[in-house]
């Protein structure tokens, strides 16, 4: 044998999951340079160990493919734990308040605070439908702006000062999509700005230092994780995110996958904007950096309010009787849209989590798909939170991927019953059909939308997909379940997917949906080498198990870029 066809490194006695079309399970795989040279029997692996060749005994562990969350926010949450007061899992008004105290005492010279993660599910009465007040932030912070942005992404809670500032007023022009809350009693500012009116408020700027800083401690997090690939969603300014990308591949160490998705709004220019991605599209096109989409928003969230439905929400939304949410498109504008970024060679990706956005949105696709029926698209619609059974279909007709968050999809304590129950009614049991996705075979990418998820871990959503069930009691603060049947947290066990489809969804599912199938997200021969090493095999256990897996080791581009300590 010549030694062009030795491994580098070997990997044997484990439980190899290749997720390749039949599902097929090995014992070792090989890696020459960055790619898979072998996989199968620990018996025929031994003829390709030389003696430089690095043998890895799994000792039963579990190999599987390198993740892939195909819709995340970066550097998520290392922004936030380096410069910005860190609100997740505090759970009151109070401990909101007191952690943007104790950061003003901290940082004496901070000029502005900024921060994240205040949750609507502790809230009640009117600050349920509008959030909290302005008030509570100004009897601490009245001298500087304090802004602070919810878990979802969605809304933005300011003092009075920020507010000033910003030049917001009760007067203010409502942008169109957004909603400026006040107070009904009196017309004064509430203190909450939802979905497109957040606009008014000057976010935080950072250093190009700064980002690549705060990538590098992102990257270091996906690996430890077992995330290998990401498509990355412009919710910051995108060039500097991708800039800062860049800056470390020329020094080899962006370690990282990161395909890039650009938003296009409805308020300028179609073409401006695409011109816009198909410049930085030019810019950046490696192998470890492009951009391959244009993503658009087509509504908000329940919790705001702002998720567009079939049927009016309940009246415990404080909207009234007929109230339904907004669309955030003109149905002609957006057909356009559609049809012509995908004519561009751009994949269409949605925010759309209420049904009749669903339905608008598969409309305007049906359009583009229609004009131009043999393109190769690949078109995403995420998050999908209710979506009427008519639908369905249709996704797999249009060859539409559904992307979907399994983190969120169990009865989440102090948040289900508290906002989505209350605003759905019996509709809330009916969200997220998972299950249904998988069983009419429709193409299902997972993503954890981090920081939306405070820990994008795929092996917690893993746990969720397959028991519609809490993950980890004691993170959400209660008693941790020992049977997935246990009713307290299941949302719909009917729409529960196997083990097996949820792993894929986080492998060539992802790859697929990153146009990227042929060279990740299965472990084949010819194929890059992106694995992540599991402590168990995640097929065999207890599903509600599944959340106490840990990540043993990393591979990204057939090099250990993580080993757990």
């Amino acid at each position: 044998m010549v030694n062009n066809m030795l491994a580098d490194i070997v990997l044997t006695n484990g439980v190899v999951y290749t997720a390749d079309e039949q599902d097929t399970v090995y014992q070792a795989v090989a890696i020459k340079d960055n790619k898979i040279l072998f996989t199968g029997s620990d018996k025929d692996v031994q003829s390709l160990i030389e003696e430089k060749t690095q043998i890895i005994d799994l000792k039963g562990k579990m190999v599987l493919p390198g993740m892939i969350d195909s819709h995340i926010h970066p550097p998520g949450l290392s922004l936030l734990d380096l410069y910005e007061v860190q609100l997740v899992n505090i759970n009151s008004i109070e401990g909101y308040v007191e952690a943007v105290k104790k950061f003003i005492l901290e940082h004496p010279d901070a000029k502005a605070v900024y921060g994240r993660g205040w949750s609507w599910g502790i809230l009640s009465g009117e600050e349920l439908t509008k959030g909290p007040r302005k008030e509570y932030l100004d009897a601490v912070a009245k001298d500087i702006p304090v802004v602070l942005r919810a878990n979802d992404g969605h809304t933005l809670w300011v003092n009075s000062k920020a507010l000033e500032i910003n030049g917001v007023t009760s007067e203010t022009e409502v942008p169109k999509g957004g909603i400026i809350e006040k107070d009904q009693s009196n017309g004064e500012l509430w203190g909450t700005l939802k979905e497109w009116a957040m606009l008014l408020i000057a976010l935080p700027e950072y250093s190009l230092t700064q980002y690549i800083t705060a990538m590098t401690a992102f990257q270091k997090k996906m690996h430890s994780f077992g995330i290998t690939s990401i498509l990355c969603m412009a919710s910051l300014p995108f060039d500097i995110i991708f800039t800062a990308c860049d800056e470390m591949q020329k020094e080899k160490q962006l370690l990282l996958r990161v395909c890039g998705a650009m938003t296009i709004n409805t308020k300028d220019d179609l073409y401006s904007q695409i011109d816009k991605i198909k410049r930085l599209r030019t810019k950046y096109n490696t192998p470890l950096l492009k951009v391959i989409a244009a993503k658009f928003f087509t509504d908000g969230v329940i919790e705001g309010c702002t998720s567009y439905l079939l049927e009016p929400y309940s009246l415990k939304a404080g909207k009234g009787s007929n109230y339904y949410g907004d669309f955030l498109w003109d149905m002609e504008k957006l057909k356009h849209a559609f049809y012509v970024v995908n004519q561009c060679g751009l994949q269409i990706h949605v925010h759309s989590t209420g049904d009749g956005s669903t339905r608008n949105v598969l409309d305007a696709l049906e359009y583009a798909h229609h004009k131009d029926p043999a393109g190769d698209y690949r078109n995403t619609i995420t998050h999908l939170q209710l979506v009427d059974k008519k639908d369905i279909l249709r996704f797999k007709e249009l060859n539409v991927v559904a992307n979907v968050q399994p983190y969120w999809q169990f009865k989440g304590p102090k948040w289900w019953y508290n906002v989505d129950y209350q605003f759905l009614g019996e509709r809330a049991n009916q969200e997220f059909p998972l299950g249904t996705f998988f069983q009419e075979g429709i193409r299902v990418a997972s993503s954890s939308d981090y920081p939306d998820t405070a820990v994008p871990n795929p092996l917690l959503a893993i746990d969720i997909g397959a028991t519609r069930n809490i993950d980890n009691g004691t993170f959400h603060g209660v008693e941790d379940i020992t049977d997935m049947d246990d009713e307290r947290y299941l949302l719909n066990k009917q729409e529960r997917a196997t083990v097996v489809q949820m792993v894929k969804s986080f492998t060539i599912n992802g790859a697929y949906s990153l146009f990227m199938d042929h060279e990740i997200g299965s472990l084949e021969v010819g194929k890059i080498a992106d694995m992540v090493v599991l402590d168990q095999n995640v097929l065999a256990v207890n599903p509600v198990e599944i959340d106490k897996i840990k990540v043993v080791m990393t591979f990204f581009d057939g090099k250990l870029v993580y080993e757990a300590q």
